[in-house]
């Protein structure tokens, strides 16, 4: 399935926006998580599906490992 990648800044303000194919939602949330921190610039990566946001994942809200 093809999902849409949000990068946001500080201000909730869209900076990149690329199409990901993904197996499932999970597997989106996963790599939302990844491209967190792999682009530290970015505070926000939001996953779309088709108009409906799927998931939001913020950089202060990441679980430390």
């Amino acid at each position: 399935m093809l999902y849409r990648f949000s990068c946001l800044d500080a201000h909730d303000q869209a900076v990149s926006t690329e199409e990901i194919e993904a197996r499932s939602l999970i597997d989106a949330i996963a790599k939302a998580h990844l491209m967190l921190k792999s682009r530290p610039h970015h505070e926000t990566v939001e996953v779309w599906r088709g108009n409906n946001l799927a998931y939001r994942a913020r950089k202060d809200r990441i679980a430390a490992a």
